[in-house]
């Protein structure tokens, strides 16, 4: 017997991926005057979890793989919208370190809240045990998918988790 299309797994994944997908934005619109672009949005995550080591353009350049050209551009905008500043580095004058800004370091925090409650929200009504359940299931289902390079060695928000073993 044929099973019902809105009762299969890749359309239920869906429907919650536009679901979250859509109040999320809706929480960016409503904190963010002027909208960051995706790639903003990566590099100040990039900056955030490298805080406290000195980061370049160059780093930028090789972790995301864009051109030097597309990277000076996209951090030219973050400089005029006030959420980084290039510092003289210290082992090397000629050289420009990012440092994000407090504005910056307040959106992030505020991204991070929102994405706690977003989590929250997707765990109501969740006992522990089907929560762990849910993640064990959504791990093979990635694996059967191809994906499990990508994902290998990540938490649910996609940071390095083998480092905090």
């Amino acid at each position: 017997m044929e099973e019902n299309r809105s009762d299969a797994i890749g359309y239920q994944i869906r429907l919650i991926h536009n679901q979250i997908h859509k109040k999320m934005k809706e929480k960016k619109q409503k904190k963010e005057g002027e909208p960051l672009t995706e790639m903003q949005r990566w590099t100040l995550r990039y900056l955030a979890e490298h805080k406290g080591q000195e980061v370049y353009q160059k780093d930028i350049e090789a972790r995301f793989c864009i051109s030097r050209a597309t990277a000076s551009n996209i951090l030219a905008v973050m400089e005029r919208k006030g959420l980084i500043k290039r510092q003289a580095a210290t082992h090397d004058a000629r050289l420009k370190k990012l440092v994000l800004t407090d504005l910056a370091c307040g959106m992030i925090a505020e991204a991070n809240k929102d994405i706690r409650e977003m989590e929250a929200l997707i765990q109501r009504g969740l006992t522990v045990e089907e929560i762990r359940c849910l993640k064990k299931c959504l791990r093979v289902i990635l694996k059967n998918l191809g994906a499990e390079e990508e994902t290998e060695g990540r938490d649910i928000e996609g940071k390095d988790s083998r480092k905090y073993r």
